[in-house]
């Protein structure tokens, strides 16, 4: 009997099939887990960056604030632009868009997101759109 080298057709073939079915199993895994740390980046900028920035906005200039006619409180919508423009908040890149969203770096939506800074009960707090507290649970 021969001693015969290398493998057969069908062990390549069964390598190749056991191969691609990790492969279609691990790739949509990868990118769910890719797009959970994009939206948890997305939030940690809203939270850190953002509203710490609109809360000392607040601090300092809550006299020049309006009353709403809804709540009753000083109350100002603001623009993350706004933020940046007056010094509060650093840019991201000299480019636009200025503040980079995790999700779509392209994207000029959190350059251009408004919100309100409000004084209540003489503290200040920032209230984010619906889309925010959907997202990120504020």
């Amino acid at each position: 009997m021969k001693n015969k080298k290398g493998f057969t057709l069908v062990e390549l073939l069964a390598v190749i099939v056991i191969l691609a079915v990790l492969v279609t199993i691990a790739v949509p895994s990868t990118i769910s887990i890719s797009n959970k740390i994009k939206v948890n980046m997305y939030c940690s900028k809203i939270d850190t960056s953002i509203e710490t920035a609109a809360k000392m906005y607040g601090e300092d200039r809550r006299e020049s604030f309006s009353i709403d006619n809804a709540t009753g409180y000083p109350t100002k919508v603001l623009t993350v632009k706004d933020l940046i423009d007056t010094g509060y908040l650093k840019k991201d890149q000299n480019a636009a868009p200025y503040v980079v969203d995790p999700r779509d770096k392209a994207s000029e939506d959190l350059y251009n997101m408004s919100f309100k800074v409000y004084v209540k009960y003489n503290r200040v707090y920032v209230g984010f759109n619906d889309d925010v507290k959907t997202i990120c649970g504020k």
